[in-house]
């Protein structure tokens, strides 16, 4: 009967530690809605950020851009200017025409002719 409760007690441990250790690690991470920046005033149109596009690209890596890159909450980054991503910061630091992803450069923000892959009007 001692036996019986030891290997019963060490299945409930072995339980117990799977719930607690296992399962926070394993859980997927929601990807956070699209969402639209403010307007600057020299702005050629509103830009809206997709998580799951650049997600399909970099995959489940959100240390990919946070929190080197960007801030973790909305809003604590500070402004979004293309001077910024043309100095490499922001979204010019994987936009600009040397990173790889997904077998592709990505595409440089301070060429004209991309403008509206990510203004729209």
């Amino acid at each position: 009967m001692t036996s019986m409760r030891l290997s019963g007690m060490v299945v409930a441990i072995f339980v117990v530690s799977n719930l607690l250790f296992l399962a926070p690690g394993s859980a997927q991470v929601k990807t956070p809605p699209d969402f639209a920046f403010p307007l600057g005033k020299d702005s050629p149109g509103a830009v809206t950020f997709s998580h799951e596009q650049h997600k399909a690209k970099v995959g489940d890596k959100c240390t990919a851009c946070h929190v080197k890159v960007f801030k973790m909450k909305k809003g604590q980054t500070g402004a979004l200017t293309m001077a910024k991503m043309k100095a490499g910061e922001l979204c010019g630091a994987c936009h600009n025409g040397k990173t790889e992803m997904a077998g592709k450069v990505v595409f440089v923000t301070d060429d004209k002719a991309n403008c509206e892959r990510c203004h729209k009007k």
